[in-house]
């Protein structure tokens, strides 16, 4: 049988969909978590990878072989384009077909992939996620006693039962079982006969996709590569390079916008786009998209030495996996403001990660500068590091640079020698940094002796004037107090204040029994303790209670050297690098060495409970710095993981455009005076900081249509905005056709926690609880997740062209009598009359597209057509409001230069229909 999608969902059933979280609890059952992968017996995994032939896979004899990725034909996307080569080592197996329903259900049963219409069971499983996927995969591994491929911490689901977030996904390529294809077997696969003259596509499918194998297969036995549906592959999506690559698997990780590559085209894709160098569809596709077109097939075999690309195309010569998502580390530092750098030793560079962004990606800032001892700054913003590692005497020379993805605003320190810098606090809120002139062996006295620790101010991005404040290299930190200092690079030295001195004056003395010590590190948060790595002494034993190894143990000493808590290491591990959490936790983050003395995680201990849970894993990994920003409120009346956070990464892109706005509604509402509603035309066509007669506020956002407008009209705008004149309300007749379910309710009401907040406490209609704002303006806003080239600024396009007009639905299935298309219009009837009765004025304009949808049968890019649509527009302007019409079906004067792509203005079209509309708008002002 065939399998009917309904009309309507194109690109928004892309949309990322989650429908009611579902959490873990016994109705529902444990959310999986799989232990980290380890190798299979040999017998196990060897007799599969030598087998020939496995029912429902072909094995692909790619040992020696390469094909090529991308394409080099002008007016492709970025992401597509340079071809590149990719060769491979080693051989592997490919589902034959898309996994089909029943071998979907039979694994995971209730898990999703609802079928929109009548599925039999050879149907390809369809709406599933990245992360469905990835399940199925590991739940078919299981079933024949192989490691799983993708390891995971926590994961949630919708109410279907569909994966929609997976937190700390690990994919493990070097393990042999059951995953998704990288997108280079994919290619190399489908060029074995590429042949889309017989798949399933728009011409020849009815708009409905077929059972599995019901065409040809290729050259190699592989069905419906081509076509049926779009086919989830394994890659992160990154921007490809010149050179060749061996076993490429995609990106390092997601970047900023963590999108992932689809393959294959499907039955609604016309022939003449059906190509093997295709990545994606019209929309972003995130690891959270479901739709009724896009499916999977698996593969199954290990991949060695696999080779990444960052997002920028460079191959990553060393990658670093992030196992900590963002909700976990807020629950752990109090706050989604956190960051932590590194050094990775494998490049000698600085990486850090922004878990505030809410897209966990790894950033590597590309110098030849060799950086150790990173220190984040108070403010989050800056890192100081030096070139010279602990226990290590000669030249040494520290830095300050900004902790973004190029490093900018690099300043050097003007002094002979400088070592493990430390930002400091004074007392009139300056910032300065307190580095040492040498970082070497302290134990011999004289040669200590020799050494000083200096103070520097930092601030406008330049350093002051260095001065010395205690002899003897103190590197280990000095408490905000001044009542202690600390150093340990063999010796546990410490220079403590007395009754009647600071420490810049103080006693020296030697703790820990002058056994060896080193890793010391004095914590900021007013307590000063001391926190250090020993080598199995005695006095640490004798506290402990039993013997243990080099590193072993952290130990931690109160303000007068007294040994006062323990923490063991993970078995089969050392701890190293140890540093307390920036920020005033009770936390300290280090690295983990395995029994080869490789650096190849970073963990954060928790001293309340002795926890050890890891961050991060890769190589080598060294002097981890962990930040986060103090809580500067303590408001018992908010639960800060819900309160304002109108964006996480599982969401729409369009989250964070509205999470944007919803900050300056909130900061602006008492003096807002007009507002606009409507998708991104309204949103990149009205810059709202040039309306100067009115304070307006542009609530639009991509992808809006009536169910999310009527939503933020009457719960916010309504209740809020006291002093609202005018509402602009956009019309564009081809949202009148499209339900809110794909795009405000999947792609972002139910992917975030603010708006149900809200709602859940009445709107705040009796007013906003103290520090609301506050809480806004630190969740994530990832400017680097957009999609298209603008800021959150201004959220201006650059003037490119309109570009050949295309349709991309079926214009014909556009009808008056469609429930959606009558809910919607009767949506907005009833702004319209409610925002008249509250006597505010109503404008309604129709934006340009590209003028040459006038010679089609098309009112633009979605339909509907355009005898349709004039009617719909006629019937507009016989309502009591004021219509402003800048499209004028095509008749209109927004040139070339003054467009971005076929339907939304660049800044030059922004600039002639704001300042049109801030025209009409002061007659109205009048």
């Amino acid at each position: 049988m065939k399998c009917k999608s309904l009309f309507g969902l194109g690109w928004l059933s892309l949309v990322p969909i989650l429908v009611l979280l579902a959490s873990c609890t016994e109705e529902n059952p444990p959310c999986p978590v799989i232990e980290p992968a380890g190798q299979l017996p040999l017998s196990s995994s060897s007799s599969l990878s030598s087998a020939s032939k496995m029912e429902g896979f072909v094995k692909i004899a790619s040992l020696g072989k390469s094909t090529f990725l991308g394409t080099d034909k002008p007016g492709v996307r970025n992401s597509e384009t340079p071809q590149m080569e990719v060769a491979f080592s080693y051989d592997f197996f490919i589902g034959e077909h898309e996994v089909t329903r029943s071998e979907y259900n039979a694994l995971r049963p209730n898990a999703g992939a609802e079928c929109e219409g009548e599925c039999d069971d050879e149907s390809p499983v369809t709406n599933v996620t990245y992360y469905d996927a990835v399940l199925y995969a590991n739940a078919l591994s299981k079933s024949q006693n192989l490691d799983t491929v993708y390891t995971y911490t926590d994961a949630s689901f919708d109410a279907a039962g569909s994966c929609e977030n997976l937190s700390g996904l690990v994919f493990h390529e070097n393990v042999f079982g059951y995953r998704l294809p990288t997108e280079a077997e994919w290619v190399f696969v489908a060029n074995q006969g590429w042949n889309p003259e017989v798949s399933w596509n728009s011409e020849n499918s009815g708009y409905e996709f077929h059972d599995v194998a019901s065409t040809l297969a290729n050259d190699v036995g592989v069905y419906d590569m081509a076509g049926n549906v779009l086919e989830w592959v394994n890659d992160w999506l990154t921007y490809f390079k010149k050179d060749p690559l061996i076993n490429f698997v995609g990106g390092a990780d997601g970047g900023s916008l963590g999108e992932r590559v689809v393959k294959g085209g499907s039955y609604r894709t016309e022939l003449s786009q059906m190509n093997t160098y295709s990545r994606g569809d019209i929309y972003t596709v995130t690891s959270s998209t479901k739709g009724v077109y896009l499916g999977f097939r698996l593969a199954l075999g290990a991949i060695p030495k696999a080779s990444w690309l960052d997002e920028t195309g460079t191959v990553k010569e060393s990658v670093v996996k992030v196992s900590m998502a963002t909700f976990q580390m807020k629950h752990l530092t109090g706050t989604f403001e956190s960051k932590m750098v590194f050094r990775n030793d494998v490049t000698g560079n600085l990486s850090f990660v922004d878990f505030g962004n809410g897209v966990n990606s790894v950033i590597e800032i590309k110098d030849t500068l060799h950086a150790y001892h990173p220190d984040i700054s108070p403010d989050g913003k800056r890192v100081v590091f030096c070139t010279g590692v602990e226990g290590v005497a000669g030249p040494s020379s520290v830095y300050v640079r900004n902790l973004d993805a190029t490093g900018s605003g690099l300043v050097k320190l003007d002094v002979e020698n400088a070592a493990i810098p430390r930002w400091r606090l004074l007392e009139n809120g300056d910032t300065s940094i307190v580095y040492v002139t040498s970082a070497g062996n302290n134990k011999d006295n004289d040669a200590f002796a020799a050494t000083s620790t200096w103070q520097v101010p930092f601030n406008n991005g330049k350093f002051g004037t260095p001065k010395q404040i205690l002899d003897g290299a103190f590197h280990g930190g000095v408490s905000l107090d001044k009542q202690l200092a600390v150093t340990g690079a063999r010796l546990l030295r410490a220079k403590m204040a007395t009754s009647s001195k600071m420490v810049f004056h103080g006693i020296d003395s030697v703790w820990y029994n002058g056994e060896q010590a080193c890793n010391v590190s004095l914590a900021n948060d007013g307590s000063n303790r001391t926190l250090f790595l020993d080598f199995g002494g005695k006095t640490g034993r004798d506290f402990v209670g039993q013997n243990y190894r080099t590193h072993e143990r952290l130990l931690v000493m109160d303000s007068k050297g007294r040994l006062i808590q323990s923490v063991e290491a993970p078995k089969g591990y050392t701890f190293d690098h140890t540093e307390w959490v920036l920020g005033g936790s009770n936390m300290a983050v280090a690295t983990l060495v395995n029994v080869n003395g490789a650096h190849e995680k970073i963990a954060l201990v928790n001293f309340a409970d002795s926890s050890v849970k890891i961050i991060a894993s890769g190589d080598e990994l060294w002097h981890p710095c962990l930040w986060h920003s103090r809580n500067l409120y303590d408001s018992e009346e908010l639960d800060t993981d819900s309160a304002g956070v109108y964006y996480l990464s599982s969401a729409f892109y369009s989250a964070l455009e509205l999470r944007v706005k919803m900050e300056r509604f909130w900061e602006n509402c008492d003096s807002i005076t007009a507002v606009a509603l409507g998708s991104s035309r309204t949103m990149f066509a009205l810059h709202d900081k040039e309306i100067t007669s009115y304070n307006l506020l542009n609530m639009a956002y991509s992808a809006g249509q009536m169910t999310g407008i009527k939503y933020l009209f009457k719960n916010y705008v309504l209740n809020h905005l006291k002093n609202l004149k005018v509402i602009v309300l956009e019309m564009s007749p081809d949202f009148l056709w499209y339900d809110g379910y794909g795009t405000w309710q999947n792609a972002i009401y139910d992917k975030v926690p603010g708006f149900k907040y809200d709602e859940n406490h009445n709107f705040w209609v009796d007013g906003l609880p103290e520090h609301f704002v506050d809480a806004v303006k630190v969740t994530p806003r990832p400017e680097t997740a957009l999609m298209h080239p603008y800021n959150l600024e201004d959220f201006l396009l650059p003037s490119v062209q309109w570009g050949d007009p295309f349709i991309q639905n079926d214009t014909t299935l556009f009808k008056t009598n469609d429930p959606f298309y009558k809910e919607n219009f009767a949506v907005f009837h009833w702004i319209i009359e409610t925002a008249q009765a509250k006597g505010i004025k109503v404008v309604v304009p129709v934006y340009p597209q590209n003028p040459a949808y006038k010679n089609t049968g098309s009112f633009g890019v979605y339909g509907p057509r355009r005898s349709i649509a004039k009617d719909i527009l006629d019937s507009v302007q016989k309502l009591d409001i004021v219509y402003f019409d800048e499209n004028k079906f095509g008749d209109h004067d927004y040139t070339d230069a003054m467009a971005y792509n076929i339907d939304h203005l660049g800044t030059a079209g922004a600039k002639q229909f704001t300042h049109r509309l801030d025209s009409l708008l002061s007659t109205l002002a009048r």
